[in-house]
């Protein structure tokens, strides 16, 4: 589960101009010709392909059979659809008491520790930094399964299934600006394999923001990536979700280990 926290806006304006400088001399200066995937070392890139790459540009117009919808096809199974439109609406009404219908509450406890930031959300305004404080923690055992759910509640919501099989998902609702925003990543023995998206509710709330009124009808795509053992091996897709347009297209053919080649961004 993942808090947002601020930052004084006009220390996101220094922050942001100083990505803008950084992400131009690391992946223009050099080579112009050759697309690099935005805050990834360019050098551990040698195998992956970038066809678009417009973080801080103007998108690209998307091709029909990459549209940012859950409904495509070229995108998701009809198991991801199925399994992903569950999640859509299963933790609305979760409890520290109350799991999703057929569990039983096996274990609670309360945890207090601040996380790194994972990623930098960007709202129509400024750029705020995901973070984690003081949580709940409940585990619920489904009662016709060996399946189990480990939920975690703060401001936010998140969740990891798991099966008898040790396959599941994990999935968080987090507060974006005034809005929300799904993310739903396929685990397979344990570690992160099939797709990660996120999905964005359009639908504002303003500041009095509630995972529970989150509502992603009508909602779109923000991210797409096809994982293996928590490695991208196959697409990866960002778009504009009010647009709709590709902001960033690459494709990797072996298994990239992109999460070990961030680039430190910090002061």
């Amino acid at each position: 589960m993942k808090r947002l926290q601020s930052v004084p806006y006009l220390n996101f304006i220094t922050l942001g101009l100083g990505f803008l400088f950084l992400i131009g001399s690391l992946f223009g200066a050099n080579s112009p010709e050759r697309l690099f995937i935005p805050f990834l070392d360019p050098a551990s890139q040698s195998n992956v392909t970038v066809t678009v790459s417009s973080v801080f540009a103007k998108e690209a117009p998307c091709p029909p059979e990459y549209t940012n919808s859950l409904s495509n096809t070229n995108l998701f199974t009809t198991e991801e659809q199925m399994w992903i439109k569950e999640v859509l609406v299963k933790y609305k009404n979760v409890t520290t008491n109350s799991g999703p219908p057929g569990t039983i509450l096996v274990n609670l406890y309360k945890t207090n520790f601040i996380a790194p930031p994972l990623y930098w959300v960007k709202t129509n305004e400024y750029w705020m930094i995901h973070r984690t404080n003081e949580l709940w923690v409940a585990n619920f055992q489904y009662t016709n399964s060996g399946a189990r759910e480990e939920i975690s509640f703060g401001k936010s919501v998140a969740a990891k299934f798991t099966n008898k099989s040790n396959d599941g998902y994990a999935a968080s609702i987090a507060w974006v600006g005034s809005g929300s925003l799904l993310t739903f990543s396929e685990r397979k023995h344990g570690s992160a394999s099939g797709v990660l998206v996120r999905i964005e509710d359009l639908h504002s709330q303003g500041t009095d923001w509630d995972y529970r009124r989150a509502d992603f009808s009508g909602g779109h795509l923000q991210e797409y990536m096809q994982m293996t053992n928590g490695m991208l091996l196959g697409k990866w897709f960002m778009w504009n979700v009010s647009s709709g347009g590709l902001m960033l297209e690459a494709e990797s053919k072996v298994p990239y280990d992109w999460n070990n080649h961030r680039i430190n961004l910090s002061p």
